[in-house]
């Protein structure tokens, strides 16, 4: 079989041999976990064997050996009873997660995939089933059995080291039940903080990710890695430089290559010894020249990125097109791959417009890379939190535990106990601004969650209309730091007084829509605003790459009868979370409403034109002759000006067909050659 994409098909033998290792992984660990468990059983069983005839009073061994053993009998019991109670309730948890698994499958589906997070409370579900055992058993063969000396002639004032222990048990009981209800709480907001939040922008990224993937493959297949169509971005793609940093580099390589050698480690070889025995020849993991790993380093940074958007797109374009279609990815793919191939352009076609030019492929590939490295950085930050929380959560936990034990079994503590509870409350009332920002913060972040890192967002006040545009560039529990826009600043707000703030989330919104307002004179013709909207929804079709063709144009307010106030808007294909890219945009849309403007034109608020009855006069000493010759002329030059002018014809009032033709072009006008004469006799008269 031939190789493609630089994969090697799998080998019958090895799919055997991996599927068999597969199956036989999980009962290897079974039976090494049952030999640990029975291994301690039998060991712990020992002694309880040894002396179980302790009870035979018959016996002429003294009554404090017999009692010895009689007491080493029952403790022995109890490390058994405790032992096998944690080995139950591990064993319960471990296979909980499949019983409701198998369960929630026939039940409702779409709770199955919360079964792997049962697997985080193993440990503090383990610890419970053996604090519990251990207290019960405690509890049950020595601090209630009568059978032991220790219990005879008890002294209610003399201190005995089997009550303490069980005052002991019963409060690590309470304090691991909170603790397992703790872990369930960050559990909980874990799961939905994470679920909530970055499962729309993962799955997306996945998709753009192996839709790469493939199509690298793909080009790799068509002309393999450094052939001499694509030198300079295989270089850029792999990380390699300019001749003289090349040549740093390698010098450096052979260095390390040589220190590596002397201490016994290659480490291509080191990395083929892992991934070739412990992984599936189809992984990823540890293989530096998979496509995936090509693939996930290249997006990490715009330069190889756009290299490798440049690569795939100039491999699978027909030559001689200046745009990338889905039939030209299926035609590389094969007809046996036809879907998987229009699938994949279509997660690279955001747009939806049909074709994929190479500037918009390139600002893909560095947008999905950017987007990678905000998920990342998310949540790193987000689990930064959750783990401050829950160790603040379990030092509370242990406060509590030690303060209350040692109230119970410290004399000193118990004497200064009033003055000790003085104290707290007088930390409370110190303490208390901390506390609350601390929780507000926790509440902010968990709960509201009004954004994530990488997202523009807009902050308001309360009241206030001027906004400041930022990006979110970290976020902690008591505070989050934000990237202004205009200036590139950082700003840093306690998430308290952003509780405060009016937050707009530009990312989360979609598609944006902008909106511009323009006055114009009261007496503007609605065939002048129709001639506007013409214009306008011609400049949408035109680029319908970045504008949907949704135009609005509506009169919003009159203005005391001196001006029209229009407000038209559009609709961009993205939202305003790349800057860059909106700014593009929002400019070629205020060229053309400008130029539009202009060809119609519309007249400034208050502008009366030359010639008008209502325009201030001045006296000039003229006959009447000239001065209706001078108005004339002025109305005829700002006739000629218009959209809708037509030349004279020098046949008198006769329209041609190429004029008629002209004139039915203004569809909301007319669209008939009658109307268009109409409008020319008017004229003329």
């Amino acid at each position: 079989m031939a190789e493609y994409g630089g994969i090697k098909p799998y080998d019958g033998f090895e799919q055997q041999a991996n599927s068999r290792q597969q199956r036989w992984s999980p009962l290897a660990w079974s039976v090494k976990y049952g030999l640990v468990v029975v291994l301690v059983a039998v060991i712990l069983a020992i002694p309880i064997i040894v002396f179980r005839s302790d009870g035979n009073l018959d016996s002429d061994e003294p009554l404090a050996s017999q009692q010895y053993k009689n007491l080493v009998f029952y403790l022995f019991a109890w490390l058994e009873i405790t032992w096998l109670s944690g080995c139950v309730m591990d064993m319960f948890i471990l296979g909980f997660p499949f019983l409701f698994r198998t369960v929630a499958r026939f039940v409702n589906p779409a709770h199955q995939r919360y079964w792997r997070t049962f697997r985080a409370l193993r440990m503090p579900v383990t610890l419970l089933g053996v604090i519990v055992g251990a207290f019960i058993g405690f509890d049950t063969l020595i601090y209630n059995n009568d059978l032991l000396a220790v219990n005879f002639d008890i002294d209610p004032n003399e201190w005995r080291w089997d009550s303490t222990i069980d005052d002991i048990l019963q409060q690590c009981t309470f304090w691991v039940a909170f603790y397992l209800a703790e872990k369930i709480a960050i559990l909980y907001i874990s799961i939905h903080y994470h679920y909530r939040s970055d499962q729309g922008r993962i799955t997306h990224s996945k998709e753009i990710h192996s839709a790469l993937v493939t199509l690298y493959e793909a080009s790799i297949y068509l002309h393999p890695v450094n052939s001499s169509q694509f030198v300079s971005e295989d270089a850029m793609i792999h990380g390699k430089t300019s001749s003289r940093n090349s040549s740093i580099s390698m010098s450096s390589e052979k260095d390390a290559n040589k220190f590596l050698k002397k201490i016994g480690i290659i480490g291509d070889k080191a990395s083929s010894f892992f991934g070739k025995s412990k992984s599936n020849p189809s992984s990823h993991w540890l293989n530096t020249s998979s496509s995936y790993t090509v693939v996930e380093r290249a997006i990490s940074n715009p330069t190889s990125a756009a290299a490798l958007a440049k690569r795939i797109w100039m491999s699978l374009v027909v030559r001689g097109k200046e745009a990338l279609t889905a039939e030209d990815v299926a035609e590389v793919l094969g007809p046996y791959r036809r879907d998987e191939a229009i699938e994949c352009f279509k997660v690279l076609d955001e747009n939806e417009s049909g074709d994929l030019r190479l500037e918009e492929m390139v600002w893909t590939v560095i947008e999905v890379g950017r987007i990678r490295q905000s998920i990342y950085q998310g949540m790193t930050d987000i689990n930064h939190c959750i783990n401050t929380v829950d160790w603040i959560g379990i030092l509370i936990l242990a406060a509590v535990m030690v303060f209350f034990i040692s109230v119970l079994y410290v004399p000193t503590i118990k004497e200064i106990q009033n003055t000790v509870s003085i104290i707290a409350v007088g930390l409370s009332f110190a303490l208390g601004r901390t506390v609350h920002k601390f929780i507000a913060g926790c509440i902010f972040v968990f709960f509201e969650h009004p954004f994530d890192v990488g997202d523009r967002v807009e902050i308001y006040n309360i009241t206030a209309v001027v906004q400041v545009s930022t990006i979110v560039t970290r976020q902690s529990i008591l505070y989050t730091v934000f990237r202004r826009i205009d200036n590139g600043c950082d700003l840093q707000i306690s998430n308290e007084r952003l509780a405060l703030k009016r937050i707009e989330n530009i990312t989360r919104s979609g598609v944006n829509r902008e909106q511009r307002t323009i006055c114009v004179d009261f007496k503007t013709s609605f065939v002048d605003l129709m001639f506007l909207r013409t214009e306008l929804e011609a400049f949408l079709k035109e680029n319908a790459r970045d504008y949907l063709p949704a135009l609005g144009l509506s009169i919003v307010n009159l203005h005391e009868l001196n001006k029209l106030e229009l407000k038209v808007s559009v609709t961009h294909k993205s939202n305003w979370s790349e800057e860059r890219l909106r700014a593009t945009r929002s400019n070629k849309f205020m060229c053309a409403l400008v130029a539009a403007v202009r060809k119609i034109p519309l007249g400034k608020p208050g502008g009366l034109k030359q010639g008008d009855e209502a325009r201030p006069i001045y006296h000039v000493n003229i006959d009447s002759e000239e001065g209706k010759e001078a108005v004339n002329a002025a109305k005829k030059k700002a006739a000629e000006s218009r959209i809708d002018f037509v030349k004279p014809t020098p046949e008198g009032g006769e329209v041609t067909d190429g004029e008629a033709e002209k004139c039915s072009k203004l569809k909301p006008i007319s669209n008939s050659t009658v109307e268009c004469k109409e409008r020319r006799s008017e004229s003329r008269k």
